[in-house]
């Protein structure tokens, strides 16, 4: 909660403000239903334009103390969060986070929705109404002992019983929309963006049949969502009426000129105490999502071995910032210097996400999931800005053999709408090519192409000295000198191809499943 120790004053002064526009509210209230006890003696004229004037003056100190109060809080709420903002994406640059990744950005963008309102309307009105509550019972000292008693059991009902018991049920709801969230997203990915791969593994039906499902669970948890704030409103009106009750009883022998000044009273305190019970019980909820924005965007699990010889990555586990589920988990895998590797499965079993913690270990070139170009000629594309050394005649060559001829070096080109997918693909191994390293990690080289391009990058892939590829496309597969299947964040089988289909396992469904397709 380090964020909050800024803007102190603001703070402090929109309290005050709140605080007294409160029992100012509360005490336009009260005079009124003191004037209509008093008219019942029929006092001087002159006493009743009093308490009008007086009710007339609260009214306008409470509206402008409102306007105050809310120019405090509202300008401390936006300056804190922006600055959080900013200090979580200046931690995340040197994270190995994938800050390109949709649902990631998905996901913090809700919990900033949820943080946004964290002071405004949980922390703040929460402190204000404590304090009013505090002042309530103390000006009920004047009246009555049996007040007193009732106002600090009201005081307790309202601020604390009630927030903790919907705060239970707040977290439970919240908790199970995480997971059926990220569960629907991840099917629908896999679906959308897999189904090619789904056909041949025969699970496209069951997939979609378990997306409909996850929908159905979704809007049933916000039905819960709808009937917890509806208790709310009913238990609070209760307590309300409960509270009037009680003092009727209370006042009806003694002290019975006082009923409507303590009805008004309580309907009034009422409006300071009952927005405050759903937010209050969003508290512990929220303050989570404070820590996890507050703490360093997290790297990779420990586990890397690195060596001039090879990468050894052993019981890695991995899960993204704000995630609900495990990427990854229990992974190991060893690759040593010369070898090819190809890590293949269904959409979402975690292959980009394992890519992600290789990349990095050594000097190596990598073609990740999103491609980026830049709004610059073809050539400052290519050379990364002459990062990469190359002649004018060995990059036209290049894009030649690639049927990229259409392009002149010296093309201008835009990082949005102009290249395709597969262009995009091309562009980005020659760039490869032209960065000479040894080490080759690619993430689906050969989506997107034609036959005749898919195998012209394929001969390029294998006369890599060592290489580690995600793919869908399994023809190649059997010249791959290692093969891990993943599933749901594991991979749950490892070897050579030759092993693999004689074991009749994952790998050899899904090489059967891909030749049927094609």
């Amino acid at each position: 909660m380090s964020y909050l120790k800024n803007e102190k004053k603001h703070i402090i002064y929109s309290i005050i403000l709140g605080v007294i526009g409160s029992l100012i509210g509360i005490s336009i209230f009260a005079l009124s239903g003191y004037m209509i006890s008093l008219s019942f003696f029929e006092p001087p004229i002159f006493v009743i334009l009093f308490i009008i004037a007086v009710i007339k003056l609260f009214g306008m100190a409470k509206g402008g103390l409102k306007y105050l109060e809310r120019l405090l809080s509202h300008n401390s709420t936006f300056k804190l969060i922006s600055r959080m903002r900013s200090r979580y994406f200046e931690s995340s640059l040197n994270s190995d986070e994938d800050m390109h990744s949709v649902r990631f950005i998905q996901t913090l963008s809700r919990y900033f929705e949820d943080i946004e309102d964290y002071y405004i309307t949980i922390i703040y009105p929460y402190i204000t109404a404590a304090l009013v509550s505090v002042f309530v019972i103390l000006l009920a000292g004047l009246i009555d002992v049996q007040i007193v008693i009732t106002a600090l059991v009201l005081s307790l009902i309202m601020l604390v019983f009630f927030p903790l018991i919907f705060s239970i049920w707040h977290e439970k709801i919240d908790a199970d929309y995480r997971t059926l969230d990220q569960n629907a997203f991840l099917k629908t990915y896999q679906f959308i963006h897999g189904f090619t791969d789904l056909f041949i593994d025969n699970k496209d039906k069951a997939v979609q049949s378990e997306i409909s499902g996850q929908l159905d669970s979704i809007r049933r948890n916000k039905n819960k969502e709808s009937l917890k704030e509806a208790v709310i409103e009913l238990l609070t009106g209760l307590a309300q009426i409960g509270t009037i009750v009680l003092i009727i009883f209370l006042m009806q022998n003694d002290e019975v000129f006082l009923i409507p000044m303590l009805i008004l009273l309580v309907i009034s305190y009422f409006e300071v105490l009952t927005p405050v019970v759903e937010p209050a019980g969003r508290f512990f909820n929220t303050h989570r999502k404070v820590g996890e924005i507050e703490r360093p965007a997290p790297g990779a699990a420990d586990g890397r071995k690195i060596s001039d010889e090879g990468i050894t990555l052993e019981n890695v586990s991995y899960k993204y910032p704000a995630g609900a589920y495990e990427a990854l988990s229990d992974v190991d895998i060893t690759v040593d210097p010369g070898e090819k590797h190809a890590i293949i499965g269904s959409s979402g079993s975690g292959k980009t996400t394992l890519l992600n913690q290789i990349i990095g270990q050594k000097d190596m070139a990598v073609m990740p999931q999103h491609l980026d170009f830049y709004n610059a000629t073809i050539r400052d594309n290519l050379t990364m800005f002459g990062h990469f050394e190359s002649s004018d005649v060995e990059m036209e060559h290049l894009l030649a053999g690639f049927e990229l001829e259409h392009f002149k070096l010296d093309d201008f080109i835009y990082f949005t709408g102009q290249l395709s997918g597969g262009e995009k693909k091309r562009l980005h191994l020659i760039r490869m090519i032209l960065e000479d390293k040894d080490w080759w990690v690619l993430d689906e080289p050969s989506a997107k192409l034609n036959r005749e391009l898919q195998e012209k990058v394929w001969r390029k892939i294998f006369n890599t000295p060592t290489v580690i590829i995600s793919t869908h496309d399994l023809s190649h597969l059997d010249q791959f000198d290692v093969i891990h299947f993943m599933e749901a964040g594991r991979i749950i089988e490892s070897g050579g191809y030759g092993e693999l289909m004689a074991r009749g396992g994952a790998t050899a469904e899904a090489v059967r499943r891909f030749a049927e397709y094609l």
